[in-house]
């Protein structure tokens, strides 16, 4: 009678005893570099069982029968066989398909454990694997960060802290990033969101006039970012130059729930086409960056209704944003813009309103308001409309010389410029509308 599939799991070789070949991962790939004699081989390599906890906060470990001797990292789909206890330790049995069960006394030979260890059936070592699995879900579930911004790893070190703490390698790599991006970042990103990927596009600096008019090509720094709520387009508002080296951003977002199909085309650069419901937008990274591109594709695929399957869907809550009064009141407006919500909120709910004052340059005031079904823009007596399903990005402006939102729909674009230092209540109110956008 053949054992049930739920008998198999992963398991990933910590040391190989036998003779054979030592790989190592050389810029992606796993090339073979030195061959290896070993020792005297029983037929077992050494390993653990992926995600599992064997209630020390290590990995369960095991002994794998296999036909020949692999490497360190070798990860293996094996079946369970039986297990080793003694007192304070198990040791898992398990056989590669295709390989005969093995033997439990070479088995307990290759385990080192004790002469009086006592031996356990394939359905008994199932059972306590099954529970070092649960033990390992509770540990991951008791590691997740609550406080705080969880997207931030502060002061962390990659080779450190990887192992230890539930960041992502992006996070611990965030302050590497240029302070403008991380600006950026900050402000519109959830405390508790998590940043996944990466992908920064240097600026062009030894480009010749020529060459500029020719290409046509933007020559900005950009980082295009993953968390698990949206994709970020940071790019910086204009050319640095040598009195100031930090102009601002420009940032595009597009919540993952709202991407339906995701492509890449390589050409004299790569671009990242992003499909949803109400259009397209595109990322131009440079060639030497393919590798990073194919990276961020395959995570982008991975939020696709395709791809999610009977998962559950985030529902957000949509914190009522209200124009920032502190920040009206340097231009005395602060009780007009209250006025004005009030005014609007009498024809149905407001879930955000953001308010452009009046100042040098600019005579009329600007309202703009969500909605649960659109996003509107009043000034005067004047009013632009677009509904929410109609919305394919959204963009803002973070810098010290303007600010600037942006709802970029299928046919049309409310673009809305506002004094930079309603910066902070402008990407609140775009961050409600990214909400309402992945609700939708």
């Amino acid at each position: 009678m053949s054992r049930p599939e739920s008998s198999e799991l992963l398991l990933e070789v910590e040391k190989a005893p036998g003779p054979g070949i030592d790989f190592e991962h050389v810029d992606r790939e796993l090339i073979g570099m030195r061959a290896r004699a070993g020792g005297i081989w029983l037929g077992f390599d050494r390993a653990a069982v992926v995600e599992t906890d064997d209630g020390s906060g290590s990995r369960l470990a095991a002994v794998v029968a296999v036909p020949v001797s692999t490497f360190a990292g070798c990860r293996l789909r094996a079946r369970v066989a039986g297990a080793w206890r003694e007192e304070g330790r198990l040791v898992l049995v398990a056989q590669l398909l295709g390989v005969a069960a093995p033997l439990p006394a070479l088995a307990r030979l290759a385990a080192d454990v004790a002469d009086d260890a006592t031996w356990l059936e394939p359905e008994t070592a199932l059972s306590e694997v099954q529970r070092a699995r649960r033990r390992f879900r509770e540990r991951r579930a008791h590691a997740r960060i609550l406080g705080g911004r969880a997207w931030h790893g502060v002061g962390r070190v990659v080779e450190e802290s990887r192992f230890t703490t539930p960041h992502s390698a992006a996070e611990y790599r965030l302050d590497r990033l240029p302070p403008r991006f991380l600006r950026g970042l900050e402000g519109l990103l959830d405390d508790d969101e998590r940043l996944l990927y990466t992908v920064e596009r240097p600026e062009v600096r030894d480009a010749s006039i020529m060459e500029r008019v020719a290409r046509r090509e933007d020559r900005r720094a950009a980082l295009l970012a993953l968390t698990d709520r949206q994709l970020l387009w940071i790019v910086d508002h204009a050319n640095p130059d040598r009195y100031l080296s930090d102009w601002g951003v420009d940032v595009e977002v597009v919540p993952v729930e709202r991407i339906e199909r995701v492509e890449q085309v390589v050409g004299s650069s790569v671009q990242i086409h992003v499909v949803t419901p109400a259009g397209t937008r595109s990322y131009r990274l440079p060639l030497d960056l393919s590798a990073e591109c194919t990276v961020m594709l395959r995570l982008l695929r991975r939020f696709l209704p395709s791809a999610l399957g009977s998962l559950p869907r985030r529902v957000y809550e949509i914190p009522g944003v209200e124009p920032d009064a502190l920040a009206l009141d340097a231009f005395g407006q602060a009780v007009e813009a209250r006025d004005a919500v009030d005014l609007v909120r009498r024809a149905g709910p407001v879930l955000g309103a953001f308010y452009d004052p009046r100042r040098t340059g600019v005579r009329r005031t600007s309202l703009l308001v969500l909605r649960d079904d659109e996003v509107f823009r009043t000034t005067g007596d004047a009013i632009e409309r677009l509904p929410l399903n109609e919305v394919t990005a959204l963009g803002i402006t973070l810098s010290a010389l303007v600010g600037r939102l942006v709802v970029i729909g299928r046919s049309s674009t409310i673009d809305l410029r506002f004094p930079s230092p309603l910066a902070a209540g402008a990407a609140a109110w775009l961050r409600s509308v990214r909400r309402a956008l992945a609700n939708r």
